[in-house]
C-alpha cells in the first residue's frame, strides 16, 4: 500500500471489505452506504485508519479532520473536493452483494443491530469476514464509547476473537482473497497476510483494553497486548507471532479474562439491555 493511501478508505476501519493486499478491488463504506470503486484515492472526516492502534488512530483522525472537512460523503484525497457519484462511489451495492462478504457489509446494521450484522460475519468463518469484523467492530466499540461511555459493549467480540486465537492455527489465505500482487513472492505474500490478521485481533483486544482503562477495569491490562507482541517478535514473522501467541499471548488472556471473567461481564451487559 502506498504510504498516501495510508489516509484513504482503503485504510479505514469502515471499509470492511479491504484490508492491505487481502479483500475485493471495490470497498464499501458503512459510515456512507457506497461502494468506493477507487477507494485508494477517496477519502473523508470520519477516517480512522485500520493500521493504527486506537490512540494513534484517534490523534492522526483529529488532524486529518484539519485537511478533509466533508462528513457526509465522500471526498477526494487528492484535491479535497466532494467525489462523484459512479466515477468515485455508487449507491448500487448490487455487484458487491455477489459475495458474500460484500452483502453482509451491505446490509450492515440494517436488519436488526449491528453486534448482530458483527455475529453473522462471524459465522461466515474465513479470513475475509473476520478480517471485515475486527475492522467494523473496531467503529462499533470506539461509537459506543463516544455516545454511552460502554466499553463493554464489545465483550463478546473480544471473547469470540480469544477463541480464534487458542486455536494456535494461521489464518487461510485463499487465491480468491488476494486482490492485488506485490513485489514479494507469492508465498510472503500470503504469509503476511495470515500475519496481519493475527496482529489485528490483537490490535482489537488491544482496543477493549484501552476502553476498559478508560473504565477502571481490570481487562486494562489488555492494552498493550498488541504492543507487547509485536516488540517480542520483532520484524513481521507468521511462526514467531503464532509461537509467541501460544506462550505468551494466551496466559495473558486467560490471566486477565478468564472464561469466568466474560460470563460474568456478558450477563451484566445482558441486565443493562433488559
Amino acid at each position: 500500500m502506498k504510504p498516501e493511501s495510508l489516509a484513504s478508505c482503503e485504510n479505514c476501519w469502515f471499509n470492511g471489505l479491504q484490508h492491505g493486499s487481502i479483500g475485493l478491488s471495490l470497498g464499501y463504506c458503512t459510515e456512507h452506504k457506497v461502494v468506493l470503486r477507487r477507494p485508494s484515492e477517496t477519502t473523508c472526516a470520519r477516517h480512522m485508519r485500520k493500521d493504527l492502534l486506537l490512540d494513534t488512530a484517534v490523534q492522526f483522525s483529529e488532524r486529518h479532520k484539519k485537511y478533509y472537512q466533508i462528513d457526509d460523503q465522500v471526498q477526494k484525497l487528492v484535491n479535497y473536493e466532494p467525489a462523484s457519484e459512479t466515477e468515485y462511489v455508487s449507491a448500487d451495492t448490487s455487484f458487491i452483494r455477489s459475495d458474500s462478504i460484500g452483502e453482509a457489509l451491505a446490509d450492515y446494521g440494517e436488519y436488526g443491530t449491528k453486534i448482530e450484522s458483527l455475529s453473522n460475519l462471524r459465522t461466515l468463518r474465513n479470513s475475509r469476514a473476520e478480517l471485515a469484523m475486527l475492522s467494523l467492530a473496531r467503529g462499533y466499540t470506539h461509537r459506543c464509547m463516544k455516545i454511552s461511555n460502554n466499553w463493554k459493549s464489545g465483550i463478546h467480540i473480544l471473547w469470540w476473537t480469544r477463541r480464534r486465537l487458542a486455536e494456535g492455527q494461521a489464518p487461510e489465505i485463499y487465491p480468491a482473497d488476494i486482490r492485488y500482487s506485490t513485489t514479494r513472492s507469492l508465498e510472503r505474500q500470503v504469509e503476511l497476510a495470515a500475519w496481519s490478521l493475527l496482529m489485528f485481533r490483537l490490535v482489537f483486544i488491544s482496543d477493549i483494553g484501552r476502553y476498559a482503562a478508560i473504565g477502571n477495569s481490570p481487562l486494562a491490562e489488555l492494552e498493550s497486548i498488541a504492543e507487547i507482541a509485536a516488540e517480542e517478535t520483532e520484524s513481521p514473522n507468521l511462526g514467531k507471532l503464532l509461537k509467541w501467541i501460544r506462550k505468551r499471548g494466551m496466559p495473558i488472556l486467560d490471566n486477565i479474562i478468564p472464561e469466568k471473567e466474560y460470563h460474568s461481564i456478558a450477563l451484566s451487559v445482558k441486565r443493562e439491555d433488559d
